[in-house]
């Protein structure tokens, strides 16, 4: 018994210490901490003027499943999405403890389009099964008072048009330069444009040309003018211009879509009291929204009597011309119809003649009833039409018709193209007597054949006649069967081998984005050859295209914003980044002095190393 107990007190002891090891090992490793789910609505400003967007947020936070949210539709209040969700996630260890954070955001833009005050209701959203309901907001919208400073206007240069017809029509924007007579300054050309806010602006149709300027790194230049303001007193303003040109495809009124041009205009300059040689800077602005104005341009619907059965709906002037390949063919064998359309319509919409409909075509031959698809070819469009003789007494491709309506004339046309002269041999059969005649001796080479004696087994001439047959001689075709596989391999290699060095330029680019950036300002600071505003400028927008990816080259101020928003990252810190880029902006055109420009350096490296805490 003495034994026994003795032998028990060890195993007690062994549990204990294993217990104690499994509570320590789970206090060094810490405890994952669940976060509660929430959501939530924020807004940048409750107080706005009519056209100008500001920016609502829906957050939610750490739930594995939810529903979109859906924001109720408001009177006067356009309510766009720009987008989501956007996620973005967190790990922190405090004290050996593990939380995670996750949050999904969902971005509107909310546009009031006349002056009072408006209420976003609760929104509600399902996560994790529960439903959360958010508290109202409430805003404010005055109307921004532009006293003549600023126009919008679309000419379209006719009163009424067609459908179908193009127009080309023109946005001008007419601004009026900023002068400071104390200070004895007038901003040019160049720095107006700078303060039309692109990205809050809506362009309409004119989006589509001015992305096109930028992505060749163009922009409106802005032409002097004089133009009276709305009391008759004659100002100079800069015009700048977009052209569209536009195919109106439903009768009614002409639509450019939503075309408001926000400008954040200058209202006071001061000196820059850290500069020793007393530069400009801006010290104040005020927004100014206008919604483009455009005389009423009727469109007006095709007129129906004596509208041809061939016509598709062609607006403009037109010819057709034709051509067959071949046409010395045998019945059944395929024809490629060749069809080409010319003239001053739209062509990238044009429809290919009817041919099922021609009568004289199927009449002769056998026309397939799919549709065509065309391909445009400079002035031209092209189709292209299998089609197959039904007899060999057809002798020509008949002319084929092409209608369209001429808005020069009001009425519709038909046009043709010119026969194509055709030769169609019969087709060639062989009889039953020519395959198989039973009265005939079998013939060879044309000698009558001879029965051997031995049957088949005459024809054996031995195995070594047999074998002697079965070298292997390669073709050509067998050389590139085998030549495949380490074709193949060698592609797939060099494919993986791209892949991963890109995935690798990829990561050395954010992994050193910091670096490069604080260099470029650095380099600034010591008296490089460039300022220090426009390095700023550089290094920022190098930094974004870095972290995130893209291709190298200067990102615009509204892009950096853009992508900023994008990452959910803090609205405060990217108002910071926003309002530091605007300042640099508004430097190009009066050099900041060292102080001045010392500050503006700590405050790109210090919003830079706020951005390198975030994960994007």
């Amino acid at each position: 018994m003495v034994s026994g107990t003795r032998h028990e007190e060890p195993r007690t002891s062994v549990r204990a210490v294993h217990r104690l090891c499994a509570v320590l090992v789970a206090a060094l490793a810490g405890t994952a901490v669940a976060q509660d789910t929430a959501v939530k609505v924020t807004i940048s400003d409750r107080e706005t003027y009519v056209g100008v967007p500001i920016t609502l947020r829906v957050i939610i936070e750490n739930a594995e499943q939810h529903d979109a949210p859906e924001i109720p539709e408001i009177d006067d209040l356009t309510i766009r999405s720009t987008g989501g969700p956007q996620r973005s996630s967190q790990t922190t260890i405090v004290n050996g403890r593990r939380s995670s954070f996750v949050r999904d955001t969902y971005i509107y833009q909310v546009v009031p389009q006349r002056a009072g005050e408006f209420t976003i209701p609760a929104v509600e959203v399902n996560a994790d099964g529960t439903t959360f309901r958010t508290q109202s907001l409430r805003i404010i919208a005055t109307k921004s008072e532009t006293d003549d400073l600023l126009f919008v206007e679309v000419v379209g240069g006719r009163d009424q048009l067609y459908v179908g017809e193009p127009l080309d029509v023109t946005l001008q924007i007419f601004l009026r330069p900023f002068a400071d007579q104390r200070l004895n300054f007038r901003m040019n050309e160049g720095h107006m444009w700078g303060r039309i806010d692109l990205q809050n602006s809506s362009w309409g149709v004119f989006a589509e040309p001015l992305q096109e300027m930028y992505t060749q790194r163009q922009r409106p230049s802005g032409k002097a003018v004089i133009r009276e303001d709305s009391a008759g007193n004659p100002h100079r303003y800069f015009v700048y211009e977009l052209r569209h040109q536009t195919w109106p495809q439903r009768p009614g009124t002409l639509d450019v879509g939503d075309v408001n041009i926000i400008v954040n205009y200058p209202v006071r300059l001061g000196r820059d009291r850290f500069s020793l040689f007393n530069d400009l800077t801006i010290e104040q602005t005020r927004p100014l929204a206008v919604q483009a104005t455009l005389s009423p341009i009727e469109i007006m619907p095709l007129p129906t009597d004596n509208r041809p059965p061939q016509f598709e709906g062609a607006v403009g002037q037109f010819t057709i011309t034709t051509s067959a390949n071949p046409t010395d063919v045998a019945v059944g064998e395929p024809i490629t119809l060749t069809i080409q359309i010319r003239g001053t319509g739209r062509l990238d919409t044009l429809e290919p003649p009817p041919l099922p409909r021609v009568a004289e075509l199927t009449r002769d031959f056998k026309v397939p009833t799919d549709p065509l698809a065309g391909e445009v070819r400079g002035s031209a469009k092209q189709f292209n039409q299998s089609i197959r003789a039904l007899r060999d007494d057809v002798t020509e491709i008949p002319r084929i018709p092409f209608a369209y309506f001429d808005p020069q004339s009001t009425e519709y046309v038909t046009t043709y193209s010119d026969p194509i002269p055709l030769t169609v041999r019969p087709t060639e059969t062989v009889s039953a007597t020519e395959i198989v005649d039973s009265g005939a001796a079998p013939r060879s080479n044309g000698q009558p054949l001879t029965e051997v004696a031995g049957g088949i087994l005459a024809n054996y001439a031995g195995s070594s006649a047999l074998l002697a047959q079965q070298a292997f001689t390669p073709s050509w075709i067998s050389n590139a069967l085998l030549a495949v596989p380490p074709l193949a391999f060698v592609i797939t290699w060099i494919f993986q081998r791209r892949c991963l060095r890109l995935h690798d330029e990829l990561y050395a680019r954010r992994r050193h984005a910091k670096r490069n950036a604080l260099r470029v300002i650095d380099a600034a600071v010591r008296g490089a050859q460039t300022p220090i505003p426009a390095a700023i400028t550089s290094a920022v927008a190098g930094y974004v295209a870095d972290r995130c990816s893209l291709p190298p080259g200067g990102l615009t101020r509204a892009e950096i914003h853009a992508r900023l928003t994008s990452q959910s990252i803090d609205a405060g810190l990217v108002d910071k980044i926003d309002t530091l880029l605007e300042r640099c902006e508004a430097l190009a055109y009066a050099p900041a002095g060292d102080e001045a420009a010392h500050d503006l350096a700590q405050t790109a490296r210090r919003c830079i190393a706020r951005l390198e805490e975030v994960r994007f």
